[in-house]
């Protein structure tokens, strides 16, 4: 009941201020008539420079060679809004991603759609990348074919300490979602090359990785050395479920 009533306080407050606001975890209070709080993402490339509050107003589409979104800054949340951030036009060549990072810290990536890059979301330090969160995020037909190969993957978290959670990655190149280390949970992955990999020290909860082609597909790819706890998920049709 006490919740119930902040909740309802907090709506009023953003209803009067004309702005936006957080009730909870996963809750977005946007007042009528008001947008997002934060800076608003109207057109692309975008280069995010300084920490903070950034969001798409709608759905953004980009033809370029580069990274349509870069995040060049620690403690940053970047919410999609529902909206879907694509490539189209001619076929990306191997650099563009979706969001890019490198060694950043503390970055959250929610609530929408990345599809048609080589990579819709990546961290691509091996070291210094670290405690990113990706939450809800539908990663779809990110990949690219050179000489006969197809690559690309649909979230590809190099570093350490990442979250990923409540993802579904489909019919990505290589991987549906790749961490180095970190927990994957909820997830779901259909139709990759490799539906989920972690490879390093992590946990596999609850996840689903399928494959309507059993021919040199991999359900769930697990790091060999490396303490990784892996429950209450289910893999089938790929021609390999667990590799590691």
């Amino acid at each position: 009941m006490q919740k119930r009533i902040w909740i309802l306080a907090m709506v009023a407050t953003v209803l009067l201020s004309g702005g936006a606001a957080w009730a909870e975890d996963g809750f977005y209070v946007v007042a009528v008539g008001g947008g997002g709080v934060g800076t608003k993402i109207t057109s692309l490339p975008y280069t995010i420079t300084t920490p903070g509050f950034y969001y798409l107003g709608r759905n953004l589409s980009y033809s370029g060679n580069s990274h349509a979104i870069t995040i060049e800054a620690d403690n940053v949340t970047l919410d999609l809004m529902g909206c879907t951030l694509s490539h189209t036009g001619p076929a990306p060549g191997v650099n563009p991603y979706g969001i890019h990072l490198y060694g950043r810290k503390n970055v959250e990536i929610r609530n929408g759609e990345i599809s048609g890059f080589y990579t819709g979301i990546s961290e691509t330090h091996l070291l210094d990348g670290a405690n990113h969160r990706v939450i809800n995020i539908r990663a779809v037909n990110n990949k690219v074919e050179d000489l006969g190969s197809i690559f690309g993957s649909g979230i590809d978290l190099a570093g350490k300490n990442h979250l990923v959670r409540d993802c579904t990655a489909a019919n990505n190149g290589s991987a549906g979602i790749a961490l180095r280390s970190g927990t994957i949970s909820g997830c779901v992955a259909r139709d990759n090359k490799v539906g989920i990999a972690l490879n390093g020290p992590g946990s596999l909860i609850g996840n689903a990785a399928t494959n309507t082609s059993a021919t040199d597909t991999i359900g769930f790819t697990i790091g060999f050395w490396d303490p990784v706890l892996v429950s209450g998920n289910s893999a089938n049709g790929n021609g390999v479920n667990y590799d590691g």
